[in-house]
């Protein structure tokens, strides 16, 4: 225990806690304390001492663990020059950070040419759905089922899994669910997501594709922006691997979007929020399916810093770059690049190319999914496994053959009534005696992931719990 905390009155924060912060996911009868003393690389640790090993890696966030020493000392390097610079000036940080993006990490891939930077994830994909209306004069953006892209209003629009719009509910009324009002009409549109393991337009991967082995949900997804019109439709939006939504894509998926967009000349919009830096085992997600993948705009956030401070950007394409450049943009953030996360996102990026994080991330994948495999060839709860690096889904049944899930509401339940029956929350709780935090967003999927310097021994160790929490599940079936 550090010296602060044990100097800390644990009894009044818990107190002023209850008191005063709004909540989020529970209601304030519902709500259940949990402090949190220290964080040291994949663990959480309790004011009592007690270890928490991390399978949520927080929000798939903490790329490089918790408290890495060397961003640590950089921060605080910055700390002694500068307190507040906004974007107006330049910085040695916000330069350097620009110019490792655009060059060292994605230069052979000779698409990016810019950065404009942010503070958040979401703020991201609403800098990045702005410029590309500025940019064609077209207001509609295609997302998808199941795909979360953020809180602020342009970026929740967006999103189309179901729990991830803002909404509320009510642990006593099962069917009361209130919905921002008209988050829902803020020119989106939602196209199919491909979740071959329940395909929401009722293939069957591999059989589902069709000549030239295009699938259903690209073919779906062209003809809905047909249906809306090339002349509205700006871009569309998607993630390499639906982070909240928990989803896997095959690995044609990407590709044909690819094709897809550029036949139709829409933008691509890639949110790389959660699986950039490493995430799938290589620099972003998208990558992993083929280097000739070139976005139009990339949204960037948690793993730029490993977390350690907020910082997001956009990364963009020449021609969008190009464009930006002739006009004049009247749009400022107050945070944009600031130095202190610029210094925090230079000595992150340092690390991990020097110590190859991607990589590390794609070699403990290769571990950690052999192990996830024998525990779907082990156990008659699990239906499915799919991933890469450190992010994995886990798709939980009652019956293999069926794939009759537990929750029946699966991706779109809005989380009414009494929730404690959800597979991932027993999942949860059976992982929780053996020290690991491991569970999932929806309810019959788990999400999966630890930092991508987790060790063997604590991947052994998660695997463990799991294992564990799975010979209960067994038996309610």
């Amino acid at each position: 225990m550090t010296q602060t905390a044990a100097r800390t009155d644990w009894k009044t924060i818990e107190e002023w806690n209850r008191k005063y912060i709004v909540r989020t996911f529970s209601s304030q009868d519902e709500y259940q304390w949990i402090p949190v003393e220290s964080t040291e690389g994949d663990y959480l640790i309790m004011p009592d001492g007690t270890r928490l090993l991390d399978f949520f890696n927080q929000l798939y966030c903490v790329n490089i663990g918790q408290r890495n020493e060397y961003v640590t000392e950089r921060i605080k390097e910055a700390l002694d020059r500068y307190g507040f610079v906004w974007d107006l000036y330049s910085t040695d940080y916000k330069a350097t950070v620009a110019k490792m993006l655009v060059e060292d990490i994605l230069g052979p891939y000779e698409w990016a040419a810019k950065v404009r930077f942010t503070s958040t994830g979401s703020e991201a994909v609403e800098v990045a759905s702005i410029i590309a209306r500025l940019y064609t004069g077209k207001p509609l953006i295609a997302s998808r089922e199941h795909g979360y892209h953020g809180e602020s209003a342009g970026a929740a629009a967006l999103n189309h899994v179901y729990p991830g719009r803002s909404h509320l509910s009510d642990g006593a009324r099962p069917d009361f669910v209130r919905g921002v009002p008209g988050q829902l009409h803020n020119n989106t549109f939602a196209c199919p997501a491909p979740l071959c393991y329940r395909c929401s337009i009722g293939h069957s991967y591999p059989g589902c594709k069709s000549v030239g082995d295009q699938l259903p949900c690209v073919l779906a997804t062209e003809r809905m922006i047909l249906n809306q019109g090339v002349d509205q439709v700006a871009a569309i939006i998607t993630e390499p691997a639906c982070g909240a939504g928990t989803i896997v894509p095959p690995d044609e998926y990407l590709p044909q979007i690819y094709e897809m967009k550029n036949r139709l000349g829409i933008l691509w919009i890639v949110d790389e929020v959660l699986m950039g830096f490493g995430r799938l085992g290589t620099w972003f997600g998208h990558q992993k399916y083929g280097k000739q993948l070139k976005p139009d705009l990339m949204t960037i956030a948690k793993g730029l810093t490993s977390s350690q401070i907020p910082a997001g950007g956009v990364v963009v394409s020449e021609h969008v770059a190009e464009f930006m450049d002739s006009v004049r943009w009247n749009h400022v953030s107050t945070f944009s690049g600031h130095p202190i996360a610029m210094a925090a996102a230079q000595a992150n990026l340092e690390y991990m190319i020097d110590n190859d994080i991607p990589e590390m991330g794609r070699a403990a994948g290769e571990y950690f999914g052999a192990g996830l495999r024998e525990l779907e060839a082990k156990h008659k709860t699990v239906g499915f496994v799919a991933g890469a690096g450190m992010f994995w889904q886990v798709e939980l049944v009652k019956d293999k053959v069926t794939r009759e899930p537990f929750i029946p509401a699966d991706r779109y339940t809005a989380f009414g009534g009494d929730n404690s029956d959800f597979p991932v929350r027993t999942i949860l709780g059976k992982c929780l005696e053996k020290g690991v935090l491991l569970g999932g967003f929806v309810p019959n999927t788990l999400r999966i992931g630890a930092s991508l310097t987790v060790s063997r021994e604590d991947m052994d160790k998660g695997l463990d719990a799991l294992d564990y929490a799975l010979d209960y599940l067994d038996t309610t079936v």
